[in-house]
């Protein structure tokens, strides 16, 4: 018998059918949670996620001469910090914060694609047919962040869950993920999630997009 497990988003309990009951609970990425996502990014064992605060998919490219001029990951940070910021304020940034026992413990970041951009310049990257996008509406599921006491738990698909209901929410549409396939380079390395995650959330393989080290593959569901 499956259990209900509550999603507290954008001021509305979302209830989702599961047959474990989450010990997470999930808010929208907006002004009033910003503090709680700037939170998690300052703590420690959350990986690369320090310095770059989720920037890297809102823009086509990081070879800009500002960046150039940024020579250390410390000052990369501070730069992020208030690029991300501005995204916040704008309305311009979207994601779920995960929760547990109220302290901010875990992330997901989805947008629509022209707010995460970054995939169009991969020269492996394969666009959708207009008639597979749903309307038109094309969402994205980029990253992915896990507390380093809290992998292992199942805290990063109910972010993926959580991501999925908030774009339901906004009227669904294609969503697009690139998760990894395949690493041997360790769990910060899986920041995009994983290959079999999004299988169980109904997500399809359509092509491979990296290979290496950490190979990663482009995938999709209708909402």
């Amino acid at each position: 018998m499956s259990r209900v497990a509550s999603w507290p988003i954008a001021g509305r309990i979302m209830r989702t059918s599961r047959d474990v009951k989450s010990p997470y609970s999930a808010r929208e990425l907006s002004k009033e949670t910003w503090p709680d996502f700037e939170k998690l990014f300052l703590k420690k064992g959350i990986g690369d996620g320090w310095w770059c605060w989720c920037t890297y998919h809102h823009e086509m490219s990081h070879s800009s001469v500002e960046k150039k001029q940024l020579k250390t990951r410390a000052k990369i940070a501070v730069r992020n910090h208030s690029e991300k910021r501005t995204l916040v304020e704008k309305g311009q940034a979207h994601g779920i914060i995960v929760y547990a026992n109220e302290e901010p413990v875990g992330w997901c970041q989805y947008g629509p694609k022209d707010e995460l951009p970054r995939m169009d310049g991969r020269r492996r990257y394969r666009r959708p047919k207009l008639e597979d996008s749903s309307g038109n509406r094309f969402w994205r599921i980029t990253c992915f962040i896990v507390q380093e006491d809290h992998r292992g738990r199942g805290l990063a698909s109910a972010a993926l869950e959580a991501a999925l209901d908030g774009i339901r929410m906004k009227g669904g549409g294609l969503v697009e993920a690139y998760p990894v396939s395949n690493s041997d380079q360790g769990a910060n390395y899986h920041y995009c999630g994983t290959v079999s995650m999004f299988e169980k959330a109904g997500f399809k393989t359509i092509a491979p997009l990296s290979e290496g080290r950490t190979s990663t593959a482009i995938m999709r569901r209708a909402i």
